[in-house]
């Protein structure tokens, strides 16, 4: 299987190399989308293919419309898509459109001439562990053209991943120390620093997402692709957004405090409404992430977060209808319970409890989100807690 990842990607990599139309490069906000946007535009600089940037926050149909309706009949979905390649599959044929996925989420299989999902996870390897998916697109396009000078990026992107760089992700860490762009740091356990910003990767990870995330509807994610073509990074942009995102993370834990989360059978929600608004989507997740570990949070049942979607994108147009964005955590307790197979992973609940309320999720096992109709969220949490209860007592 692996052996065939690799050759899917030469044969890959041919077929860019001669394409001549416009390619729409659809990725993520996090670190490990944008970075995967910038190893990508890297690339196609190099061997003079054009590309459109278009930066999404979740694949679902109403967003893939917007999509699809640009001047492109190449699409490479980066860091993002996988979970939804059914989707992406659909409105590829309906427009007779190429697309690649490159990504590491938990996959979808699915067969279209028109759609190749180029995830190491169908081939073996393990995207919470072996491969972001910026390194996923650092092993297509360094087959594409020589690199290496964009190596870091996947280092970066990688960060996302806990602990030191293992399987795949040693391929870009290798290649950027050979150009001196990484350099090796020992401690407790082995860490990297990029030498062009003379920062921790972990710490320029935090960066590029804050920027791309928290100022997505600022066109942050499209700053940061140009930050990362040119080497250069305005810090002091992440801290002021940073900062904001502080505030307002503090304004909704003092109103937890007291509202506290509801909780329903094995689930334990919140719906914070506007109070984000203004911010990228994303925001959502991160606050559940912290807020997994605070007290007031049980940590034998999902977390989930609801916010209110909303629906002007970015250099794409408006969102047809009214949506929501759900994210969701297991708090540690439950993540061991996730990893002995005893309850099931995020991603399954997510992606099936959001398809049964006409709405769009993917994920980890760990980590899932979803973008369902307005109203639909007391549904969404029924269908959630009957899925996962009838799992439950299928897996014990």
């Amino acid at each position: 299987m692996r052996e065939e990842y690799f050759r899917l990607i030469k044969d890959i990599a041919g077929e860019l190399r001669g394409y001549s139309g416009v390619v729409g490069l659809v990725f993520h906000n996090d670190a490990d989308g944008l970075c995967a946007a910038g190893i990508s535009a890297s690339a196609l600089n190099k061997i003079g293919v054009n590309y459109r940037l278009i930066c999404i926050e979740k694949v679902h149909p109403a967003i893939l419309k917007l999509v699809y309706s640009t001047d492109c009949r190449f699409y490479i979905f980066l860091d993002i898509g996988s979970g939804r390649a059914d989707l992406i599959a659909k409105m590829s044929e309906e427009t007779r459109s190429r697309a690649l996925i490159l990504d590491h989420h938990d996959p979808m299989k699915i067969d279209s001439s028109y759609v190749v999902n180029l995830n190491p996870e169908l081939y073996g390897f393990s995207g919470e562990r072996d491969v972001s998916g910026s390194t996923a697109t650092y092993l297509l396009m360094r087959e594409v053209v020589d690199l290496r000078d964009s190596a870091w990026m996947a280092v970066v992107g990688s960060a996302e991943i806990p602990g030191p760089l293992v399987g795949l992700n040693r391929i870009p860490l290798e290649d950027s120390m050979s150009v001196g762009d990484i350099e090796i740091k020992i401690g407790r356990e082995e860490s990297y620093n990029v030498k062009i910003f003379n920062k921790p990767w972990n710490k320029l990870s935090s960066i590029l997402t804050a920027i791309g995330s928290i100022g997505y509807y600022r066109n942050g994610p499209y700053k940061v692709v140009n930050y990362l073509l040119s080497r250069r990074i305005e810090f002091e942009e992440a801290e002021k957004l940073e900062e904001e995102r502080k505030n307002r993370f503090n304004q909704l834990f003092s109103i937890l405090s007291k509202t506290k989360l509801k909780v329903e059978g094995v689930t334990q929600w919140f719906h914070i409404h506007d109070l984000l608004k203004g911010l990228g989507t994303k925001t959502i997740g991160t606050f559940c992430s912290i807020l997994s570990y605070r007290s007031i949070v049980a940590q034998d049942k999902y977390l989930i977060g609801f916010m209110n979607f909303e629906p002007a994108l970015p250099n794409l147009g408006r969102v047809e209808g009214e949506w929501v964005k759900v994210s969701i955590r297991t708090p540690k307790l439950l993540s061991e319970e996730v990893k002995s197979g005893k309850m099931p992973p995020a991603s399954e609940l997510t992606m099936k409890s959001a398809e049964a309320v006409g709405g769009s999720g993917d994920g980890h096992s760990f980590a899932a989100s979803a973008l369902i109709p307005l109203g639909r969220e007391k549904q969404f949490i029924s269908f959630f807690n009957n899925l996962a209860t009838t799992k439950q007592t299928f897996l014990t």
